[in-house]
């Protein structure tokens, strides 16, 4: 089928953007130039320059040529660039350019199980050449249901702590609800799937012998529930190449490639926020945070945003994990007289937090209060008194509009005290409770949908691209999820965040009319 799966590849990096500049040449010898100058990215794999370089030429000339550079091209190219490029095609009318670009992106959601994008992308490519050619071909392929016979099955491991404390049966077991839900949806898709489970009992040592056994097994992506300690047992008996997704460790696995936690702390909450502070008109602020790694990260993230859109971050104010008396930073946080109060908490901490904002008079200095996405959580808006969240200012890891009835965990294991507390959507509600015929009671199964989804999509690419899954992660691209839309940035597992404000125990856009922020002491906006 011409599919590149299994292509070795030693690298796909691209020179600056700068480098090739679109549009169409003025001259057959600029032709010739740009032409030559694809051929040459290509020869070094900068696969994205060169079918940057591709879609300078004139349409219509020397077409053949052109689109089978452009495969060569596309074949090696991340989810992500391929769906920058298909988004201009919609102003290229039909030009045959961006049918080996649909074919791919068909291919790239075909091999992770989604029919439904894979199949939308296929048949855009017979509007652009009439199904010929080897683009053409692919596109026939997922239309048809069929992926190349050189894809294996795919092979999800998972370590779990099935002889630990209760506790951690009951989140581990929750956890991989949500994976049958996203291997199920995968295996409708056309897709053969495959779980593999193995008992870690809890330790460091089991860890490594569990992560050993599922590479034997043959897996080729691996999650779970892991306390530090224990991902970075797991993360070391793996080969270099392998992912591993975990939503609980707040350290990365020393500093090594290809592990990613969704409790390891995201900057792009920190920078949203700013920006969502500076647009208010605010430029002074004081930041209240807990000392750990994930809030400090969200902390700094702040403060260099801040800074850079003219802002001032006064003091940053740590308090030690465990902390139920707030008084020191708050006091701290009175006399300065900041416009913003920035407070970066987890949701356990807030409960707490929160009313003593009140309680020490900060309310009286007309500060306002704005945070991380802790603030957005069912856990908060559920037990925290109105008063105490109204008109605070917030990111949140979903849209206003995605948020649904809140489900509580009803676990507390002590083991994973950075479990996520997700607002869960309608539409993964509903998937689980098909599959499981009951009803969804805990936040905890979407995370695990949403780690697998992540894990298969960097399986995927790494199928099609022939590089090492690893590296598939960082050029995937976003991917939607239940619980916000994930990236791989910088070797981190980051999502995008929007800003919000809470007004009677929900979530507005903080760009709508109704929320607008009153002015400030100081004169903000």
């Amino acid at each position: 089928m011409g599919c590149a799966v299994g292509s070795p590849v030693r690298g796909a990096g691209s020179p600056p953007a700068s480098a090739v500049q679109p549009g169409a040449a003025g001259s057959s010898a600029s032709e010739g130039a740009a032409y030559r100058q694809a051929e040459s990215l290509l020869r070094r794999e900068h696969f994205d320059s060169a079918a940057l370089a591709l879609l300078s030429l004139p349409a219509g000339r020397d077409t053949e040529r052109v689109v089978r550079q452009m495969e060569a091209a596309a074949s090696r190219m991340g989810r992500g660039a391929l769906a920058a490029l298909a988004a201009r095609a919609n102003s290229a009318g039909d030009d045959p350019r961006f049918a080996p670009v649909f074919a791919q992106l068909a291919m790239s959601y075909a091999l992770a199980g989604d029919r439904e994008r894979a199949q939308a992308f296929a048949a855009q490519v017979g509007a652009s050449t009439g199904r010929g050619g080897r683009s053409g071909r692919l596109a026939a392929a997922v239309l048809a249901g069929e992926l190349p016979d050189a894809v294996p099955d795919a092979v999800a491991g998972a370590v779990m702590p099935l002889s630990g404390s209760p506790a951690n049966r009951e989140y581990a077991r929750l956890f991989m609800e949500g994976v049958e839900v996203a291997a199920e949806a995968a295996r409708r898709g056309g897709l053969h799937v495959e779980l593999v489970v193995e008992d870690n009992r809890g330790t460091p040592h089991g860890s490594a012998q569990a992560a050993a056994a599922l590479v034997e097994r043959g897996a080729g992506m691996i999650l779970g529930p892991l306390r530090d300690a224990n991902l970075f047992a797991a993360a070391d008996a793996l080969p270099p190449d392998m992912v591993l997704f975990t939503p609980t460790a707040r350290e990365a696995a020393g500093g090594r490639g290809g592990v990613y936690s969704l409790a390891g702390g995201d900057p792009g909450a920190g920078r949203t926020l700013a920006a969502a502070a500076s647009d208010l008109g605010y430029f002074e602020a004081v930041v209240v945070h807990r000392r750990s790694p994930q809030e400090a990260m969200e902390a700094a993230a702040f403060a260099q945003a801040f800074s850079e859109a003219g802002g001032v971050v006064r003091r940053r104010l740590a308090y030690a994990p465990g902390t139920t008396t707030f008084e020191e930073p708050l006091a701290e946080a009175r006399l300065l007289e900041p416009q913003l109060l920035v407070v970066l908490a987890p949701p356990s901490d807030l409960e707490l937090l929160a009313p003593q904002i009140a309680f020490f008079e900060l309310d009286e200095t007309e500060v306002r209060v704005v945070g991380g996405p802790g603030w957005t959580t069912p856990q908060v808006l559920e037990s925290v008194a109105r008063r105490h969240t109204d008109s605070v200012v917030a990111v949140s890891p979903l849209p206003p509009a995605a948020h649904a009835d809140p489900v509580r965990d009803s676990t507390t294991a002590s083991d994973f005290t950075a479990s996520p507390d997700f607002t869960t959507p309608p539409d993964f509600t509903a998937a689980y409770e098909q599959h499981f015929r009951r009803t969804l009671l805990s936040p905890v199964p979407a995370v695990g949908y949403d780690l697998f989804r992540i894990a298969l999509a960097a399986w995927a690419e790494s199928r099609r691209t022939g590089v090492a899954p690893s590296q598939a992660a960082e050029a995937m691209g976003p991917i939607e999820g239940a619980t916000g839309t994930y990236s791989v940035v910088d070797g981190r597992l980051v999502r995008a965040f929007f800003p919000v404000m809470i007004l009677n125990g929900a979530l507005r856009p903080l760009d709508s009319g109704a929320t607008a922020v009153p002015a400030g002491p100081s004169g903000g906006a």
